[in-house]
């Protein structure tokens, strides 16, 4: 296992093995860890107050941009308004967004918090047909009380748009 990191259990198991006096070369053999692994976790260990396991090292890179608070707050604005775009999430929270660049914002939403941007199914236009027919059954029933309307049972739900909508992308889980 060359090249992999130590996790914590690990370590405990080490130097529990190495406080019993157990030989290096048989602790290798045991956990499959180099014997300069063994080693270098013993010098680190012995600087340490007794029991206590060697913390990990900093590891390289960039720091994240957002934190984990951020991003649920991303995550809470998106399900919120689907229709929102990483610059406006920018403009309404400049004070946690305002050093980030919208391309990280997109990438946080699609990779981490898997919201990609997608087109919206397109629902049918109101025809000319479908709004006299509308019209009619409105004139039709304009006299009905709340109390007659009341016991009706609608059962057609169906989605109309009015107007066309033109690019817009949603995001949704």
């Amino acid at each position: 296992m060359p090249g992999t990191n130590i996790t914590r259990e690990e370590k405990v198991r080490i130097l529990t093995l190495i406080e019993e006096k157990v030989p290096v070369n048989e602790i290798v053999r045991r956990t499959g860890r180099n014997k300069a692994t063994i080693h270098r976790l013993k010098a680190v260990a012995c600087e340490l107050p007794p029991a206590s396991v060697p913390p990990a090292k900093p590891r390289s890179g960039r720091p994240r941009k957002t934190s984990k608070t951020t991003d649920a707050l991303l995550r809470r604005e998106v399900l919120k308004t689907p229709h929102i775009t990483a610059a406006e999430l920018q403009r309404n929270h400049p004070d946690v967004l305002g050093n980030v660049a919208p391309r990280i914002i997109q990438h946080r939403l699609q990779k981490e918090l898997h919201l990609p941007r997608r087109r919206p199914a397109k629902k049918p236009l109101l025809t000319d047909k479908m709004g006299k027919a509308r019209l009619g059954f409105a004139r039709k029933y304009r006299h009905w009380t709340p109390q007659q309307w009341a016991k009706v049972i609608w059962s057609d739900e169906s989605t109309v748009q009015c107007v066309k909508m033109s690019g817009n992308r949603v995001r949704r889980p």
